[in-house]
């Protein structure tokens, strides 16, 4: 109701992302019962998701983790509701009226079923058992459905079962084709042609397995793998098709489960030429051709491996792929190698990217190596333990931080993780390798995770104590650094001495290491608190706090129990350790003994307690407590010198002279510390030494070394020279030796130099030897020392000259140098590696040894002869060392290189010039002396000539040298066109030259050249595809003209077929051109963009004329689509394009004339001849496309093409088909439609195949006159859509189908006479017929033909002139069929049929008679003598009904005076001739009744007939409407009924009368109208009953309110008042959501703002749905006009008060005044009452809401509040009874009794509390009450039964209340069982004498004489039994009792 539909509730849902609420199946129900199709579409929709039940993720998403066994469940959760709709759909299709509502049904249902089928199978290809059951499920109930399908064949009951015997299998037509084939042959043929069945029939004859579909399809697929060996993917497709499978799916599936090669690699490239492959198949595609390249050799096919074709169908069989596996890997190495491995590409989906890199890494080169993962190729290197990659990687590793090695790394990014996870070798390349990452400060995160293990990695990477312990980034998970962990390793270990060395070796200590100072630790091992105070003294060795603590700490060692301290020391017998801790105690012994109250406890001690400490020493005692001091005098401080005095080697008298605190010397003592440099000292005991040069060299300074030689050697020397050189032989001996030392080498470097000497022989052995020993400390683990002093070894026999030391340190330097290339990464042939062999060079020169040429081998080996012949120049090597080397080569080169070294140029080395000149003849060397001359004469000359750059040029030409033109090129002011032109035609053959400069008049030489000779030029070359030499010429002269980039496109395009750079390169020349473009418009350009343009359009041209191929031709087409705008008189490339696109699979080439001279009349031409080669070949489709291209029209072409295909199905026999034929023209019609042909090229055809329609057999006679018929009516359809319809052939067509028709009718007979609405547009089978396709297309109701003429008499055959054209059957059928026309109305049809055949009758000539006499177009004497004849019967037949006819007169003219007429009305006379002839007509009635009723309102209406009838039925009901007067609705409905009007019609003139109606008293009037609603409303609902539909009434008076004036409320209001009416009418829910939306909107935007609060009351009033309209009460009570609603006679219905009342008790429930007034006004006692009633509860809850003694406190206002709940409460009551309320009347009456009586105790001083009691209180509270009354009104007014029984007990046994008793019995009945109970409770307690005397008494009450006599008897009462049995009334009673 809020929403307007479930369609409406659904879209909001998802919008808002809602999910869709489940709907339960009741619902369902009641929505089949009601047929609302939404519900169940709503249903529907809410249980599509049983894939996914959550609506927030799509299928997609969750069904991998969605369980199936949830799917079943979900499936058979939903069986009921489907038995339901199966149900529904049943019983509704057997109801001829709900067949409609059974088709919708049906299809709602079936759509669901197929979607949740296809869900599935979109999502999963294998089913499960829960998944097939579901669908098994599913598929039962889509099987059921289908049977009510309208085209499903039904079966015949009396058909056979399948597996009946052979005998009853009918004969297929094949069979006598098939049985010369074989089984196989057979089943293809069968597929190909869809003759599925007929196979299956064949073979089930032949019993062959093949029968079953499922063996048949097996084949069938095998059929299909065979086809595809061969290549035939057309005729594999077209099986696949034919048996129903996705042709995609099922290549697809082929080529990725298939081992066949060929079968594989075909299919690749068909899928990938469709686009049917996706991303990833295609990198699994070419990651196996990868791995086939890598592992096969040439392809041969092992017969060994079968070729699987069901691999595809049954993915999970993998004993296939086993055997495929197994022969594999039954190969031995090398015959593996050898063989080639066929990879099922299915395999290679399921591997991951890191099993795929791993069977590629084995046969791929490192230099590859980097675009793999590192997870893969760590685990490829350790897994085959290839330490030198390994080691390669892991120093890139450890440098991989810096930006710079990023950019150069050979290998991927590596990870601790990659190593940790990935590392396959042993155990011992594994510690290697985690060792090498040790050393650089990488560990795994396993072992730093577990520290022995990582203690145990330090350990073999050089220990724990090390200069760089790699573990600066260590951490705990609780934050410990290494240190601190190591430090508690070894606290747990008590590893006392390791930690000390640990701390020693890492200066540790508490202000670096604050680990050390915790106190838990120092508290759980003492010995480690005096570690770290011990190594404290050390580290601070001037404070004695230190000393005193670390003194304290090894006390806490032996006191383990107390706290260490001084006086603990003494108390424990340690005197000498608390001595020796107070030597070093802040102020010493003294103050250790004064005992401070404000001293450390620590070193405090008793000085009594140190005296007898100290009895075992008295001289310490003494010393430290001397006897002889005054008391008054303190005791001089006791010092070590003291101490020590009777030391004998610590004299203090003799020594520490120089102490100041030895207070103990005497004078003649040193007061100076003793020191090597004093002079006694040294005179006494030193060694003096003169230090050389020798002595400053060994310590790296030179300068003093050269000064200290010149003064102490060179001044005294005689022979300077020699000792010179003798000294510069010494230094170089020491720096070799010291050539480790960097500064001693520098040194002697220095030190040769100052002396003169070359330092070049030292500089490079030195560098030598440091080669040397940096590659064996790399390569050797032995120490670096032990190499170091092997090499000095080797170096000093160097020094010696001694040439096997040479030999050996040149072998050690080669190995040195390559082994330095490698580690620095050097490419391994370089400049870079050739300068470092150089040093190696330099060596060999210097000690005088052959050249090295491990080098030049190296280059050799690789063919890298640059760097060869670089290297060898550059170090001068002899050429017979060069020449030797040689044959290193491959054999092309060396023959290259001998030819090169023997025409070895003078120059070439410095040493070779002379053996070269004198090796040369004299011929030879002037020869070249005077070519050298010509050559430089020319350059000199140039220099001298004006226009030097010219005469270059002519020069070039004379001596055909192009090296002249490039040269010119380089001359200032040159220009390079004529350059570039000189080059091309010096470079090329004579007759190209010729070609080129053919168009030259004057000499050659002499020519200016310009653009056009380049232009020409370049024409010829390109002519002739020499590309390449232009490419040159412009890489020379023009490399930046965009003119480049398209000659390199050329050429990628023409020789190398490389169109993706070709398309590239067409882009960048389209940039560049742009910008050439841009620029000349600040410049001129050498090229401009024009003669660009014009070479673009030759060359684009040129490329496409020498295509070889159209599949070249089609590539170079696609490549230049885009490019039109470069050249405007070149062909069209689009059309070219697509033309080649369409011809891209046929045979048919594109004729190269048509791009040599294009236009758009040559285009149509070659699409033309196109055409007819398609249409040869059947190709419609292509054909259909050119001709759309070239604009050519397709009519021949789709006439051509539906005769073919009607040719193939006479061929295949269908044509004798009726339906077969029936689909055939209606799909020609649609074809035609679809292509646009002509009409008259159409109408044409239908014509043609209409004459050859009718079959001559008589059994075929009457289908074929259908035929004929359904041909004629399609001829006429597209005739009459002519611009210009030929009104003569239509009528002649109309004439042949009536002809059909006729025919038709003879050949029927009378069948249809019974019915003459008869109709056979349906068969019984649901299917079309001719005559129900050709009445879609009737074109009878052609403006064209139906003109007036045909209504008027003249040409009308009369019963006299009439002609007989047919015979007396034909007559009987066309006079049948046009009274059928008559009935239908088709009036002016049947007029042209009666003039086609002068055919007469009847009632088309009454018909026409009653139109010509209603307009006045035929009077008396135009009409026909038969018509004459019978209104002059009828005028007699009236002259003797004058009564009636005075009667009619007077009406008429009343009618007349009425009408205020501008021309004469039809006259009486008229309608009483109409009235006549209606009368007399038998078929056609309904027409004359027109005619008659328009007549008769012409006259109401004072119109001539002729207007009236111009006007239509609907103009003629506006105006009926529009009359006022009072029987308008009447008449208005008469016309309607008459005329046939659509209710849509109708509804529309109704809703523009409302409109009209509401609007016309305020149009002028200048005030609003106030409507009635009792006035008004009922003249409205008159109007709308007009339409049978009123909901269709509704929606248009909706529709009217957007046309309504703007203010216009009233009108607005009144509308949707109406439409509201219509709409619940009708219980259309939809349109009265609609109204209550637009009261809603009308309200809050219009009438509330204008405050028109009378229309807002009118709108809801109106409207009456007060529960949906709640806010129109809100907005009155706002607005306080609520009073208007109280309006008496406002609500007629009475429904305004009961809704009044609930929005007032639910949105304003406190409000009782308006609640009360509402009640008040609209009499409502009940609601009165009610109202009354809560009030008094109001009361009694405030006394509730307080204590009851705090109530009683203020007694006067509780006695207040109960009055007035008392007047309240009767008040209530009195309500109550007016409106016949009883029980709630009662119940107030009740209440009011309790108040009461509550008063009444307030006031006698009772304070018993009566009123709010729980239930639980009552009976305590009644118990209490001393009367029965006010127990009893206790009891009734909280409708309480309490226990009477134990009332009395309590009353009457226990306290002898009689009163009680006699109340209880006189307001109640004392039952039997009350006493049995009494007495029942007197038994279970111990009895007293006044209990037995009071139940006694009690029991005389009791009116059951027997019961009296038993109680008594049993309470051994024997008195009163006695009495009772001698009482004549009781005694003889209970005798007779007693003795029964």
């Amino acid at each position: 109701m809020i929403h307007g539909s479930a369609s409406t509730v659904d879209s909001l849902c998802h919008l808002n992302a809602w999910g869709r609420c489940s709907i339960p199946i009741h619902a369902l129900e009641a929505g089949i019962e009601n047929r609302q199709l939404d519900t169940v579409d709503f249903f529907l929709k809410s249980k599509e998701n049983l894939l996914n039940p959550s609506s927030n993720s799509s299928a997609l998403d969750q069904f991998d983790h969605f369980p199936s066994d949830l799917y079943l469940r979900n499936v058979e959760e939903l069986t009921p509701a489907l038995d339901l709709l199966c149900s529904a759909i049943r019983e509704s299709d057997s109801e001829t009226q709900s067949k409609h509502f059974s088709e919708q049904l049906l299809n709602l249902t079936l759509s669901f079923l197929n979607k949740q089928i296809k869900e599935l199978f979109v999502h999963t290809e294998e089913l499960d058992e829960h998944l097939q059951k579901g669908v098994n499920i599913l598929t039962s109930y889509i099987n059921e459905l289908r049977t009510f399908m309208i085209k499903f064949p039904w079966k015949q009951t009396d058909a056979l079962d399948e597996y009946d015997v052979n005998e009853n299998v009918p004969k297929v037509k094949e069979s006598d084709i098939w049985e010369k084939l074989s089984f196989e042959e057979v089943i293809a043929n069968a597929i190909l042609n869809n003759k599925i069945p007929e196979a299956q029939t064949f073979l089930r004859i032949n019993s062959h397995s093949a029968q079953r579909l499922e063996e048949l399809i097996k084949i069938g697929l095998d059929l299909v793998f065979d086809s595809l060996k061969k290549n035939n993917i057309k005729e594999a497709s077209e099986l696949l098709k034919n048996m129903g499978f996705d042709v995609k799916d099922q290549l697809l599936k082929i080529c990725f489960f298939t081992t066949d090669k060929n079968i594989r690699d075909f299919l690749v490239e068909i899928l990938k030429e469709k686009n049917y492959i996706s991303e990833n198949e295609k990198r699994t595609i070419d990651f196996v051709h990868q791995v086939e390249k890598f592992y096969s050799g040439q392809f041969q096919e092992n017969p060994q491996i079968q070729s699987f074709p069901r691999y595809w169908i049954k993915e999970q069989d993998f004993s296939k792929h086993k055997s495929v596996l197994d022969s594999v890997l039954k190969y031995h190495k090398d015959e593996f190698n050898k063989q080639d491995h066929r990879i099922v590409l299915n395999w290679a989906q399921w591997w991951d990217r890191l099993t795929q890199e791993s069977v590629l890494l084995p046969r791929i080169s490192t230099e590859d190596y980097r675009s793999y993962s590192a997870e893969a190729l760590w685990r490829h290197l350790t897994a085959r333990h290839d330490w030198l990659s390994i080691s390669l990687w892991i120093r890139e590793f450890q440098t991989q931080d810096s930006y710079a090695s990023l950019q150069q790394n050979r290998w991927p990014p590596l990870t601790v993780d990659v190593i940790d996870q990935n590392t396959c070798c042993n155990s011992y390349m594994r510690n290697k390798i985690l060792d090498k990452l040790a050393r650089n400060g990488v560990f795994l995160a396993s072992e730093l995770g577990d520290f022995d293990l990582f203690l145990l990695r330090l350990s073999r990477i050089g220990g724990v104590m090390q200069n760089t312990l790699p573990v600066q980034n260590y951490r705990t998970k609780e934050g410990w650094d290494f240190h601190s962990h190591f430090i508690l390793y070894c606290l747990e270990h008590n590893l006392q001495h390791l930690l000390y060395v640990y701390l020693d070796f890492y200066k540790l200590s508490p202000s670096n290491c604050p680990f050390l100072e915790k106190k838990e630790l120092h508290e759980a091992h003492p010995w480690f608190e005096f570690l770290v105070q011990c190594r404290q003294v050390s580290s601070n060795l001037t404070d004695p706090k230190m000393i005193f603590q670390a003194s304290l700490a090894n006390a806490q060692i032996l006191i383990p129990s107390n706290q260490a301290s001084i006086s603990s020391m003494l108390l424990e017998g340690h005197t000498l350790l608390a001595l020796a801790t107070t030597m070093y105690a802040p102020g010493g012994v003294s103050q250790v003994v004064q005992n401070e109250e404000n001293e450390n406890c620590l070193k405090k001690v008793d000085p009594q307690l140190l005296k007898m400490a100290l009895m075992p020493y008295p001289k310490l005692k003494a010393a430290l407590f001397p006897q002889n001091t005054a008391p008054n005098i303190l005791p001089h401080d006791i010092t070590l010198y003291h101490l020590i005095q009777s030391l004998l080697p610590f004299d203090p008298s003799r020594l520490f002279g120089w102490q100041s605190a030895n207070t103990l010397a005497i004078g003649d003592a040193s007061s100076e510390l003793p020191h090597f440099c004093r002079p006694d000292l040294v005179n006494k005991y030193a060694i003096v030494e003169r230090l050389n040069f020798a002595y400053y060299l060994h310590h790296g300074r030179p300068s003093f070394a050269f000064g200290t030689f010149l003064v102490q050697e060179l001044i005294k020397s005689k022979t300077p020279k020699q000792l010179i050189q003798r000294v510069g032989d010494e230094a170089y001996v020491l720096g070799l030796s010291s050539f480790h030392m960097p500064s001693v080498g520098a040194a002697c470097v220095c030190f040769l130099e100052l002396l003169g000497l070359d330092s070049l022989k030292l500089r490079v052995d030195m560098k030598v030897a440091n080669v040397i020993l940096s590659y064996k400390c790399r390569n050797e683990d032995a120490q670096h020392s032990f190499v170091r002093e092997s090499l000095a070894e080797k170096l000093s026999k160097l020094a010696n000259g001694e040439k096997a030391a040479v030999e050996e340190l040149l072998v050690l330097l080669e190995e040195g140098t390559r082994n330095s290339i490698q580690q620095q990464e050097i490419k391994r042939l370089s400049s870079d590696s050739s300068s470092q062999w150089a040093l190696v060079v330099q060596f060999c020169r210097l000690h005088n040894m052959k050249m090295s040429t491990s080098y030049l081998i190296e280059c050799a080996k690789a063919n890298d002869w640059l760097q060869f012949i670089i290297h060898s120049q550059l170090h001068d090597y002899r050429p017979e060392e060069v020449k030797s080397l040689l044959h290193y080569f491959s054999p092309v080169l060396q023959d290259h290189l001998k030819l090169a070294f023997e025409n070895l140029p003078s120059t070439f080395n410095c040493r070779m010039n002379s053996d070269l000149i004198c090796s040369r003849s004299p011929q030879q060397l002037q020869k070249n002396e005077e070519q050298m001359t010509d050559f430089f004469a020319v350059l000199l000359q140039c220099s001298e000539e004006p226009n030097s750059w010219c005469w270059l040029l002519a020069e070039a030409v004379k001596q055909q040298a192009p090296i002249l033109s490039v040269l010119a090129s380089c001359v200032q002011d040159a220009s390079a066109v004529p350059c570039l032109c000189v080059w091309i035609i010096t470079s090329v053959e004579d007759s190209v030259a010729a070609e080129a400069v053919g168009h030259i008049q004057d000499p050659i030489e002499d020519h200016a050249w310009g653009l056009e000779d380049l232009s020409a030029a370049c024409r010829v070359l390109l002519r002739r595809q020499k590309s390449r030499t232009l490419i040159r010429g412009f890489q020379l002269f023009f490399k930046d003209s965009p003119l480049l980039l398209m000659l390199e496109m050329y050429e990628l395009c023409m020789f190398f077929k490389n169109y993706e750079d070709a398309k590239a390169k067409l882009l960048e020349f389209q940039k560049s051109l742009e910008t050439l473009e841009t620029a000349a418009t600040r410049a001129h350009p050498l090229t401009p963009a024009s003669w660009l343009k014009e070479q673009v359009c030759f060359l684009v041209k040129l490329m496409l004329q020498q295509c070889q191929t159209q599949y070249e031709l089609g590539k170079l087409l696609q490549l230049f689509v885009g490019i039109e705008h470069l050249f405007s008189d070149g062909p069209d490339v689009k059309k070219l394009c697509a033309l080649s696109q369409i011809l891209k699979d046929t045979s048919i080439a594109i004729s190269h004339a048509i791009i040599t001279s294009y236009s758009t009349e040559n285009f149509q031409q070659e699409c033309r001849s196109i055409l007819e080669r398609l249409q040869t070949e059947g190709q419609f489709a292509l054909s259909r496309r050119v001709a759309e291209l070239a604009e050519l029209p397709v009519d021949n072409l789709v006439i051509e093409e539906i005769t073919q295909e009607m040719q193939t199905l006479k061929h295949i026999e269908q044509w004798s088909l009726k339906q077969a034929r029936i689909d055939f023209w209606k799909k020609c019609h649609e074809n035609f439609k679809k292509n646009s042909i002509s009409s008259k090229a159409a109408s044409s055809f239908f014509s043609s195949q209409a004459l050859e329609a009718c079959a001559s057999p008589a059994e075929e006679q009457q289908s074929g006159i259908e035929e004929r018929h359904l041909l004629l009516t399609l001829a006429g359809h597209w005739l009459a859509q002519n611009d210009l319809v030929p009104l003569e052939e239509l009528e002649e067509l109309e004439k042949q189908i009536w002809l059909c028709r006729i025919t038709q009718h003879t050949l029927r007979g009378n069948q249809e006479d019974t019915d003459p609405r008869f109709s056979r547009q349906i068969s019984t089978s649901g299917q079309l017929s001719f005559d129900s396709l050709a009445s879609e297309f009737s074109f009878s109701k052609l403006a064209a033909l139906n003109t007036s003429k045909y209504l008027e008499l003249n040409g009308l055959p009369s019963k006299d002139s009439c002609e007989n054209r047919l015979d007396g059957k034909e007559e009987e059928s066309l006079n049948f069929l046009i009274g059928r026309l008559l009935d239908d109305g088709c009036v002016r049809e049947a007029s042209r049929v009666c003039r086609y055949f002068g055919f007469y009758n009847r009632d088309v000539v009454l018909v026409l008679h009653c139109g010509a006499l209603a307009s006045g177009e035929a009077g008396a004497d135009d009409l026909h003598a038969e018509v004459q004849a019978l209104l002059q019967r009828a005028e007699l037949l009236e002259e003797e009904e004058e009564s009636a006819v005075a009667a009619r007169k007077v009406r008429s003219t009343s009618s007349l005076d009425t009408q205020s007429l501008k021309t004469a009305p039809p006259s009486d006379q008229v309608v009483a001739d109409l009235k006549t002839l209606t009368s007399k007509c038998l078929h056609g009635k309904n027409s004359c009744r027109q005619v008659l009723c328009l007549c008769e309102l012409a006259q109401d209406l004072g119109c001539p007939y002729t207007d009236v009838a111009a006007w239509g039925g609907e103009a003629v009901l506006r105006a009926i409407l529009a009359s006022q007067q009072p029987d308008r609705c009447k008449r208005a409905q008469a016309f309607i009924s008459t005329q046939g009007l659509k209710p849509d019609a109708v509804a529309e003139l109704v809703a523009e009368e409302v409109t009209r109606e509401l609007l016309t008293p305020s149009e002028g009037a200048g005030h609003k109208p106030t409507f009635s609603p009792a006035e008004e409303s009922q003249t409205f609902l008159q109007l709308t009953m007009l339409c049978p539909d009123l909901t269709l009434v509704g929606r248009k008076l909706l529709d009217k309110i957007s046309s309504v004036p703007h203010g216009e409320l009233a009108c607005t209001t009144e509308l949707l008042i109406l439409a509201h009416h219509c709409f619940t009418l009708t219980c259309h829910m939809e349109g009265i959501i609609r109204v209550l939306q637009a009261a809603r909107l009308l309200t809050d935007n219009h009438l509330a703002p204008n405050e028109e609060y009378g229309l807002v009351v009118r709108l809801l009033t109106g409207i009456g749905r007060y529960n949906e309209m709640t806010y129109i009460f809100d907005l009155l009570h706002k607005k306080h006009y609520f009073e208007v609603l109280m309006r008496k006679k406002l609500d007629p219905s009475g429904t305004l008060k009961t809704a009044l009342l609930n929005y007032i008790k639910r949105c304003h429930p406190g409000d009782s005044e308006k609640h009360n007034m509402i009640a008040l006004c609209f009499s409502m006692c009940r609601e009165i009452g009610e109202n009354h009633e809560a009030a008094a509860c109001i009361q009694l809850k405030l006394i509730e809401s307080q204590p009851w003694e705090e109530s009683l406190k203020d007694g006067h206002r509780l006695k207040q509040l109960l009055l007035k709940a008392l007047t309240l409460m009767l008040d209530a009551a009195e309500s109550y009874s007016k409106d016949f309320c009883v029980r709630q009347a009662l119940r107030c009456h009740r209440l009011t009794k309790l108040i009461t009586l509550q008063i009444h105790f307030l006031n006698t001083g009772q304070n018993t509390m009566l009123i709010n009691l729980g239930r639980h209180r009552l009976m305590d509270c009644i118990m209490a009450l001393p009367q029965f009354y006010q127990a009893s009104i206790v009891a009734q007014a909280y409708d309480f039964v309490p226990d009477w029984v134990e009332i009395l007990y309590q009353r009457v046994i226990l306290k002898g209340d009689f009163n009680y008793l006699e109340e209880f019995k006189q307001q109640r009945l004392l039952r039997s069982s009350i006493f049995e109970e009494i007495s029942n409770k007197c038994k279970q307690h111990q009895p007293t004498d006044a209990m037995e005397k009071n139940l006694k008494q009690s029991l005389t009450y009791c009116e059951d004489i027997y019961l009296y006599y038993k109680l008594a008897y049993e309470h051994k009462f024997y008195d009163v039994v006695n009495v009772l049995l001698k009482d004549p009334q009781t005694g003889c009673c209970l005798k007779d009792m007693l003795a029964s």
